[in-house]
């Protein structure tokens, strides 16, 4: 029987120094979670500092680092969890001091997926000031300020860095699917499930605050789970996602594919790391 609160759920893998930034948002915010459950995807646990949070610390081992089981991951997180309402927050994203607080605050329906709002930093940061926090990030040009809740009718706009949800229609939706693993798809997918439900989609202002970390432009380094995970989408809904990651590929000849096509994507020479490091971007705030 689920207990009436709210469990925040959180996957990660390396990003320590940013994990005890969210932790320490979490901790400061004006209510905390009921519970905060951690699955971090490695060889062995990180040792955690203490919080004055309820952490329940799960290892998900994993043996590829560069394939890693996200899906999974969050789907243990929910398995874990105890509460009737499950937040899931990326690694690199810092709750504002009213997001559990905002969260609480509305009537969830059971039958609609929710979206906080991210604002991106534009300098790395080693401590908790909120003022600060809204000072130094920016909105998303293609996502303007959010000044109320808004049901949005583009499923592909679901992100799955800060989202909340009850635990009965996380469970409807039948969670992630594990069949993607390692970069990209696997949230769009989990929107487009919801979709197929009849359920709503909603994006609400509750701010969270996006860390600074390096990521490539085009992701070269991930180019091998994009284009398994694409090729899985397209199975199942008969169009292609991440379109401009796949059309970066196939400019620079790395892989055989065109928006029309209906066969699966071809691999046809893999970026070399001399490449992989050339796209690699150290400090702007969003990819």
């Amino acid at each position: 029987m689920r207990r009436p609160g709210i469990s925040t759920i959180i996957i990660f893998h390396g990003r320590f120094q940013h994990l005890l930034m969210l932790l320490s948002g979490l901790e400061q915010g004006n209510i905390i979670p009921n519970e905060v459950i951690l699955i971090e995807m490695d060889v062995e646990k990180s040792i955690i500092p203490n919080f004055e949070l309820p952490i329940n610390h799960i290892l998900l081992p994993i043996s590829n680092s560069s394939n890693l089981p996200i899906a999974e991951a969050r789907n243990l997180g929910a398995i874990w969890s105890k509460f009737e309402i499950l937040t899931f927050l990326d690694v690199d994203c810092i709750p504002s001091k009213e997001y559990i607080s905002e969260i609480t605050n509305i009537k969830l329906k059971n039958n609609a997926i929710y979206m906080g709002y991210p604002k991106y930093l534009e300098v790395p940061i080693n401590e908790i000031d909120f003022d600060f926090l809204s000072e130094k990030s920016i909105y998303h040009p293609l996502r303007p300020n959010q000044e109320c809740i808004r049901k949005i009718d583009d499923y592909g706009m679901f992100w799955s860095l800060t989202f909340f949800l009850n635990y009965k229609t996380f469970s409807a939706i039948d969670g992630f699917d594990t069949l993607y693993s390692g970069y990209g798809a696997e949230d769009t997918d989990f929107a487009f499930k919801a979709q197929a439900l009849n359920m709503d989609f909603y994006i609400t202002p509750f701010k969270v605050y996006h860390q600074q970390h390096s990521f490539c432009r085009p992701p070269l380094n991930s180019m091998r789970a994009i284009v398994k995970n694409s090729n899985h989408f397209y199975k199942k809904w008969q169009f292609w996602p991440m379109e401009n990651y796949l059309r970066d590929f196939a400019d620079r000849e790395l892989i055989s594919w065109n928006r029309k096509q209906t066969k699966p994507i071809e691999v046809m020479k893999h970026p070399s790391k001399s490449e992989i490091e050339n796209s690699r971007i150290l400090d702007e705030p969003y990819a």
